[in-house]
């Protein structure tokens, strides 16, 4: 999921929450969902963390994780 699609649905306290626990700020995370900025691979790690894993590394950066890996069936 991209950070973008996350963040929709979130109040505001709900979107500072993510972004305490990702240890950045709200308005970081607006230039992220708006495809201003893109979050280094540290922080990409730390908003996995805070979203439970629903925005992945993969989404944030693929040119430094690559795609996101397919379940095998």
């Amino acid at each position: 999921m991209d950070i973008r699609s996350y963040l929709a649905p979130l109040d505001a306290a709900q979107r500072a929450n993510v972004a305490a626990a990702a240890g950045t700020t709200v308005a970081y995370l607006t230039q992220l969902a708006g495809g201003h900025r893109k979050a280094s691979h540290k922080l990409a790690r730390r908003l996995q963390e805070a979203t439970g894993g629903a925005v992945t590394v993969h989404d944030l950066r693929p040119d430094i994780f690559g795609p996101a890996p397919t379940e095998a069936a």
